[in-house]
Order: structure tokens, then sequence, then C-alpha cells
């Protein structure tokens, strides 16, 4: 048990990092994927299976989501990223992951005294993750893709403390509500770059 937690810890620490290096949307696509396993096994220890699946499937089917709309709409070049851009984002998510194990125990004893610490700091890493994510791009997918790992962190803690048939139903329709909002702005966002591209070669 305590190994499976600590496998779920790391793939979701690693996945977390990629989605916050990377630029290309393959790589986030995947990295989101698995990070959803992540979440998934995380919960089931606060919540029965059949409830944490829920989880697991919303989470492949907004993601799916928005691989589908990627494929469809964005240029198959991944956009080319100095080694500097790269560095910076790495070395940011490095000290999210040292800010969150330090205060990720004194949150266990004043905030949630009966939640099991690695369900903390992997919360506390994906939301930390995705807020860098959304301060250092504009990019319609990868917006989205932080909002979806942003609410993916919170449910991992939030499971822990509550568990309700009506707000997983909630939570659920929010993940796939910004799944569907993304798809719209890719998409637009996807034909503002070809008018503008056929504009310039006039």
């Amino acid at each position: 048990m305590v190994a499976l937690s600590t496998l779920a810890f790391l793939l979701i620490v690693i996945t977390a990092m990629v989605i916050l290096i990377f630029r290309d949307w393959r790589i986030n696509t995947a990295a989101l994927a698995l990070q959803y396993l992540g979440v998934f096994y995380l919960v089931t220890l606060s919540w029965p299976i059949g409830l944490a699946i829920v989880k697991l499937i919303v989470g492949w089917m907004a993601t799916a989501a928005i691989g589908l709309t990627c494929l469809r709409q964005m240029d198959d070049n991944p956009p080319t990223e100095s080694t500097s851009s790269l560095f910076f984002r790495a070395l940011a998510g490095l000290m999210i992951i040292l800010v969150m194990f330090v205060i990720s125990s004194t949150l266990q004893e004043t905030v949630f005294p009966n939640v099991d610490l690695v369900i903390i700091r992997s919360g506390l890493m994906i939301v930390g993750m995705a807020l860098m994510q959304l301060g250092t791009n504009a990019s319609p997918y990868l917006t989205i893709m932080s909002l979806l790992s942003f609410m993916a962190g919170f449910e991992v803690i939030h499971a822990a403390l509550e568990r309700s048939t009506l707000l997983i139903g909630l939570m659920a329709s929010v993940n796939l509500g910004l799944a569907l909002v993304g798809v719209y702005f890719i998409m637009k966002t996807n034909e503002r770059n070809v008018i503008q591209k056929e504009e310039e070669d006039k």
C-alpha cells in the first residue's frame, strides 16, 4: 500500500513537471492522462473504487477531447523553444516541489490532521504546478490543461475530506465543461491564426 502510494506520488510529480516544462500538446496530453491515473489511485485511498473510477473516466474523457481537438486543429510541428525557457520552468517546478514539501507537514498538523501526508503533498504539487503554468503561458490548450490539472489536485485533497455523490457529479460536470470550453477556444484560436496567415500571404 505504501509502495503504491509512493509510486502514485512520483507519477504525479513527474507528469506535473512535464506539463509545466514542455509545450508540445502530444507530450502534455499523455502526461495529463497518466496524472489522472495517479490521482485515481490516491482517491481510492479515501473513496470506494466505484466512486474513484468516475474521476478517472471523466479525466480521460476531458483529456481525450482536448487531445483530439489538438490533433485536428494544431500544427504538426511543435513550437521551438530556447533552452533558457525550459530551464526556467524546470527550476520553477523544482522550487514548487521544495516549497510544498516544506509546508505540507505543517498543513497536515494544523489544517488537515486526518489526511495522509502523501495525499496532501500530491494535491499541493499538482495545484502549485498548475498555477505556475497558468502564469507562464497564454495558449488556450495549455490554459485548459492547467485548469484540469488544478482541479485534479484539488480533488485529491477534497476526496480525503468529503465524500458526497452530489459533489462528485458537480466536479465531473466542471471538468467536462472546462474541456468543452477548451475545445471551443482552441478551434477559435486556430481559425484566427489561419485567417491571419492568409492575409499575410496576399
